[in-house]
């Protein structure tokens, strides 16, 4: 069983949204997009332990604290007598008021189709199907009398989460329901109880959130929920409330503390009588020795040479410690639907690819919030996809495209260098080659904090701007048109290309491409290196895979001779990373190439939207 459709409205920053989620799915985007608020909507749809004294929702959960419904109001102009006025002043124009508007308190709503059911969901939940097309993604409503809906359609189940302000109460509340006909009132659904949500299997982790409670056997913890999927109930508390009778009596034989407890009792008896015939006396407990009060504090312990309750290990352990309570549930259960927020947060990336690797393998269905490139390397292409707020509130979500296969192709070839990091950055810059990737990089920390046609320059990583190189100019198309299809801004960063196809293709991109004036990077840094650093270059740069000229014959070289000398060194060394790197750490930043610094200013305003192309020498 996974959900196919998901509907949220009025709910935190999300006033609109539709969503068709896949087996699996990856949720990226900046920070307050709305990733973390669909995962929260089904949490509220799903989680059966979410109950109405658990206080679910309140104001700040409706968008735009959109909880109670205002109508503007118009004051009705009532004559009076004539008024003298100031010439060239205006009488003050009436103003409308909003009144709240009678019985109108407008609910968070959230919607979730399910399909792929098994046999035993249908059993499960016969009263409630409808059919669902998976070709319109569509439930259908209605049929011709005679005609079967479910003949072309598979069943499902439509569940429906609302919440509310409540005047009368002057709380908030809420109900979820199955919806089997569009349009039918909540108070006419059948209830969702929380019996067929823990059929379901929802599960959803969130580390920031449950790492520094206990883990106690709570029935609303997560441990208790591992408890009921597997029907265990804990016993024997009667004997271990007995064994707990009197055991906080050492720390009351203390003299001044018996004598303090002893006269706060005798002044209680001035007032009343707290025994009837027997000699009394009062004495401590550990909690009020009930069976709720006993889950509440029981809290699990590493018995190690040192033992600890499990909130005060390590933030790794815990975390671990967390994600494994979830994979046990579906492993024992055999299903389930996992959200999971953030799981990278402090694992270790082997520890992140295992963990969702796990995951992958127990959920039906799963989602996923990340910012960490080892957990989005292990995640299928089509999982991947950018959420995006529009202006009034509407969320999208823009999946990768799965149409083109030399595209996923790129994207599974590729996806450990660079490609992971990239889809969770604000912008991509794709050049041809590492040897622009490196100098790309190293200028723009060089430049951090200059000025470049009037504008404060910023390291691009800094910005959230990577930079991916791709093998060839033809590869360079290919790679700029999948991180479009990912919803990333884009800019190609290329040789001056003689190919008039390869250009007008480039050229034909939703993105633009900057085209190297000089034949390459290497001319661009032939040219611009200051003649001083080409000549220490050209005898002494580490790594070189061609023979260094010793210094003398170095400072022997003509400018043009060194800068042409420096061009074809750099041409048989493209892929030397070190011999880059040093030649990068040796250079002042106010001697790095003016092209280069061009180039960073320009990529670093059309991703910031802080300019276009239209007026600069691209296409």
């Amino acid at each position: 069983m996974r959900i196919v459709k998901i509907q949220i409205s009025n709910f935190r920053c999300v006033q609109n949204a539709t969503l068709f989620p896949q087996k699996h799915n990856v949720f990226l985007g900046p920070n307050n997009v709305g990733k973390t608020a669909v995962l929260e909507a089904l949490n509220l749809l799903l989680n059966p332990e979410i109950t109405i004294a658990s206080q679910a929702i309140d104001e700040n959960d409706f968008w735009k604290r959109n909880y109670i419904a205002k109508t503007p109001v118009s004051p009705v102009a009532t004559p009076s007598a004539p008024q003298e006025s100031t010439v060239g002043e205006l009488a003050p124009a009436a103003t409308e008021t909003e009144v709240e508007a009678e019985n109108d308190y407008p609910p968070i709503r959230v919607e979730a189709v399910l399909a792929g059911l098994t046999k035993e969901d249908e059993d499960v939940f016969s009263e409630t199907l409808v059919p669902w097309k998976d070709d319109t993604r569509e439930v259908i409503e209605s049929t011709p009398e005679g005609v079967d809906p479910f003949a072309n359609a598979k069943p499902a189940i439509r569940v429906v989460f609302e919440g509310w302000y409540d005047p009368d109460e002057d709380d908030f509340t809420y109900v979820t329901y199955f919806l089997t006909s569009a349009g039918v009132s909540r108070e006419d659904c059948s209830k969702f109880t929380k019996v067929q949500k823990r059929h379901i299997g929802f599960l959803i982790y969130r580390d920031f959130r449950a790492l520094t409670r206990p883990i106690t056997l709570e029935p609303t913890t997560l441990f208790g929920r591992l408890l009921s999927s597997q029907e265990v109930v804990p016993k024997n508390f009667e004997d271990a409330l007995k064994q707990l009778d009197g055991s906080l009596d050492p720390m009351t034989q203390e003299s001044e503390f018996v004598s303090l407890l002893n006269a706060y009792k005798a002044e209680c008896e001035r007032f009343l009588s707290l025994s009837f015939g027997n000699t009394s006396a009062f004495s401590f407990e550990v909690t009020d020795r009930t069976r709720s009060e006993l889950k509440h504090v029981s809290q699990l312990y590493v018995r190690d040479d040192v033992s600890l309750p499990l909130q005060k290990m390590g933030a790794g352990t815990r975390s671990l410690a967390l994600l494994s309570i979830l994979t046990l549930i579906m492993r024992r259960r055999g299903r389930g639907i996992l959200a999971l927020e953030e799981p990278e947060t402090f694992l270790f990336p082997h520890a992140q690819r295992r963990v969702i690797d796990e995951c992958l393998g127990l959920a039906d269905q799963t989602f996923i919030t990340t910012h960490s490139p080892y957990v989005l390397e292990r995640m299928p292409v089509e999982a991947v996809g950018r959420i995006e707020r529009l202006e009034g509130g509407t969320i999208n979500w823009k999946q990768i495209s799965a149409t083109n296969i030399k595209q996923i192709n790129l994207f599974s070839k590729r996806l450990r260098h660079g490609f992971c990091e990239a889809l969770l950055g604000r912008g991509v810059v794709v050049v041809e080659g590492d040897s622009d990737r490196w100098w790309l990089n190293g200028a723009s920390r060089l430049l951090h904090g200059a000025t470049w046609d009037g504008k404060l320059l910023e390291a691009l990583e800094l910005r959230g701007i990577a930079v991916v190189s791709a093998d060839t100019n033809g590869d360079v198309e290919k790679t700029a048109q999948f991180f479009c299809d990912a919803g990333l801004k884009v800019v190609n960063v290329v040789d001056l290309d003689k190919n008039a196809t390869l250009v007008a293709a480039l050229c034909g991109l939703p993105c633009p491409t900057i085209f190297f004036p000089e034949k390459g990077l290497e001319k661009v840094l032939a040219e611009g290196l200051s003649v001083e650093l080409v000549r220490r270059i050209l005898a002494e740069a580490p790594y070189c895979k061609t023979p260094l000229l010793s210094a003398s014959d170095a400072a022997a070289l003509t400018d043009a001779e060194a800068r042409d000398k420096l061009c074809e060194m750099l041409t048989f060394n493209k892929g030397s990373a070190s011999m880059h790197e040093w030649i990068i750490s040796q250079l002042p930043a106010k001697d790095v190439p003016k092209r280069l610094m061009e180039v960073i200013g320009m990529v670093s305003g059309f991703i910031a939207g802080e300019m276009d192309f239209g007026s600069l020498s691209v296409c």
